[in-house]
């Protein structure tokens, strides 16, 4: 009898143990400061759940994953069975958890618990079939400024749980396990690592590094005897790119920036060049802007093999348009084309030579000329519009730099009075005619085929033209 009574003790102590770890925990106290001295307050202290509970079907079993929180110290999971819920353990210490289909489950639920107490039932929100793989990690640009941000974004699929860390300390945990993007602030060249995990505890990583361009040094020269206006203005100009007429100069820097200039004259004191604007530009310029009337256009490359045209007022620099970033280099600067305001020298001369000047017919624009050959015409009222495509009449063996020069033909060669482009492609210099308008039977058509900028459909549909080449020569 005494025996039984020993057997039956045991038992009930060992279920009250189990049970006391189950339902019994530790009261959480938080200081507050008061009357001179600490006072420790009861206060409610419960772990986070699980923001993505998944589910996954393999063979005989329910595949279970989810983020294993910071905070957690182990984890209790029940399931649905005949519409009563049954307690399938009550202390996993791991992110997974496997199911037999046997136990006629239709849903589970999860939560994380510590020594405080536990958190709210969180129950299955994610049904996943594809098997774990990372389709994509990358970042908006691979290099940014100093104390800018980037954009991370990811692509997976089969994942329980995603995050990302950076060899710097960053953590970015429990993030969508599908799909997202991330903004972090960059200071110094960063690789930031993207972590998977899949139904059994694996994971799988891949790397993207962002850095940033190094520190400019401006190099001031060295001061001489002559007039040098722009010694002391503590800008890091790049000189392929200055622009100057009147009393205004332009110019790009090193550091991403177009600069506007004037020289300002003045009686009382000495004469000084002021700063009127300077814009920031999302890449650099390589050669000199365009100046047509009231605005300069100008070309910007950018990192990662991409650039766009821009136009600035004269006025201000708040008085800009752009055109759409496009996936291809560029140095050149626009060339405008505007055979209304073409020098008087230059049609005064073929007049005198007999020649009879046909330029009038070439079409007017922005012509802009891309690393690869590609020529992309612009309407000269409009950037926003789809550009006509042109393009040479051979491949080019070397990418195109320097910015092409606009004449008109001379006498006695066969593009005598022709507008032309001189392109240099590496040792040999190419003569490549401007399009001219098709014939057509009525002013109106001839106009509209001058005009003809049409939108992204209507272009599209066209195929690129090819320009004649007038002459070749090596320099």
């Amino acid at each position: 009898m005494k025996f039984q009574y020993f057997i039956r003790l045991l038992l009930l102590s060992t279920l009250y143990i189990q049970y006391v770890k189950a339902n019994t925990f530790e009261q959480a106290f938080v200081p507050i400061y008061a009357g001179g001295s600490f006072v420790y307050t009861p206060m409610e202290l419960l772990p986070n759940h699980p923001d993505y509970f998944s589910i996954k079907s393999q063979g005989d079993n329910h595949l279970l994953a989810w983020y294993f929180e910071t905070d957690v110290q182990y984890y209790q999971i029940e399931a649905l069975v005949n519409g009563q819920w049954q307690t399938l353990s009550q202390d996993v210490t791991s992110s997974f958890y496997h199911v037999p289909l046997s136990t006629g489950a239709t849903s589970y639920r999860i939560r994380g618990c510590h020594n405080h107490g536990c958190s709210e039932w969180k129950e299955s929100n994610r049904t996943v079939s594809k098997e774990t793989d990372i389709n994509a990690f990358y970042a908006d640009n691979i290099v940014i400024d100093k104390f800018h941000s980037v954009t991370l974004n990811w692509v997976v699929q089969g994942a329980s749980a995603v995050m990302i860390t950076s060899n710097l300390g960053g953590e970015y945990r429990n993030l969508n396990p599908e799909s997202g993007s991330l903004r972090v602030e960059i200071y110094k060249e960063t690789t930031f690592t993207l972590s998977i995990a899949d139904f059994k505890g694996q994971n799988q990583y891949t790397e993207v590094t962002v850095g940033i361009p190094p520190d400019s040094v401006v190099s001031k020269g060295v001061k001489t005897e002559y007039i040098q206006p722009l010694y002391d203005i503590n800008q890091d100009i790049n000189h392929k790119t200055i622009l100057a007429f009147d009393d205004a100069i332009y110019f790009a820097t090193h550091d991403r920036k177009l600069v506007h200039y004037r020289y300002e004259p003045n009686a009382q004191t000495e004469s000084k060049w002021q700063l009127i604007w300077e814009k920031s530009l999302p890449g650099v310029i390589n050669n000199p802007p365009a100046r047509y009337i009231n605005q300069l256009f100008y070309s910007v490359s950018m990192f990662g093999g991409k650039s766009q045209v821009c136009s600035v007022s004269l006025a201000g620099s708040s008085q800009h348009t752009c055109t759409q970033v496009k996936p291809a280099q560029l140095y050149a600067s626009p060339i405008v084309v505007d055979t209304t305001s073409l020098p008087q020298s230059h049609l005064s001369w073929l007049q005198k030579l007999g020649i009879t000047p046909i330029e009038s017919q070439a079409i007017n624009g922005i012509y802009v000329f891309y690393a690869n050959g590609e020529i992309a015409l612009h309407s000269l009222d409009d950037l926003s519009a789809q550009p006509r495509r042109f393009a040479f009449p051979q491949s080019l063996q070397n990418e195109i730099i320097d910015t092409p020069k606009l004449f008109i033909g001379a006498p006695n060669t066969n593009s005598a009075g022709w507008l032309q482009f001189a392109v240099r492609d590496g040792n040999r210099l190419r003569g490549l005619q401007l399009p001219i308008a098709q014939s057509s039977n009525s002013l109106l058509e001839r106009a509209m085929s001058l005009f003809s900028f049409g939108d992204a459909e209507t272009s599209q549909s066209q195929n690129t033209q090819i320009l004649n080449q007038a002459w070749s020569a090596e320099l």
